[in-house]
């Protein structure tokens, strides 16, 4: 279960995740031994899943951002298994979920640019189970965050 000491310490990592545990520790008022005890907790129960470099991905010759929605003609556990495989095996492909509704996923795709993009859609073409529906090009972000926001109240689990 999470208490608020944990919530708490949980916002100040997805805020800064190379914060020192005596960093950490003077935020909270604590001594660093309970908050480095509290991270191997939650890293040993999955609440903190991993630790990564959030990158500009126009820096690094990424920056066209599409949503490709994806439907499923024929809807069976062997199309959905491997779909789903050959999407994790896709480094383009940033997230993936699999929704109910008139689409059967929608796929978010870092790209170089709209060629490249095409040629993407060619490779989804190939997938024997699977049809593009439709994309969506985003023009620019909003709002990205990675931040998972705390409750006010400890979770009860």
């Amino acid at each position: 279960m999470l208490d608020d000491i944990d919530l708490r310490l949980l916002a100040l990592l997805q805020q800064n995740a190379k914060l020192t545990i005596k960093d950490l520790a003077e935020q909270l008022g604590m001594t660093t031994t309970p908050i480095f005890e509290r991270i191997k907790r939650m890293e040993r129960e999955g609440v903190i899943m991993a630790y990564v470099a959030l990158v500009n991905q126009e820096k690094v010759g990424r920056p066209l951002v599409v949503f490709c929605n994806v439907s499923m003609p024929d809807y069976t556990p062997d199309n959905i298994a491997e779909f789903e495989n050959h999407i994790r095996q896709m480094p383009d492909v940033l997230e993936a979920y699999h929704l109910a509704g008139t689409i059967d996923y929608q796929l978010k795709v870092v790209m170089r640019d709209i060629k490249e993009y095409a040629h993407f859609l060619q490779q989804m073409a190939k997938l024997p189970m699977v049809r593009v529906y439709s994309s969506a090009i985003a023009l620019y972000a909003v709002k990205q965050s990675t931040i998972i926001p705390t409750p006010t109240k400890p979770v009860i689990q």
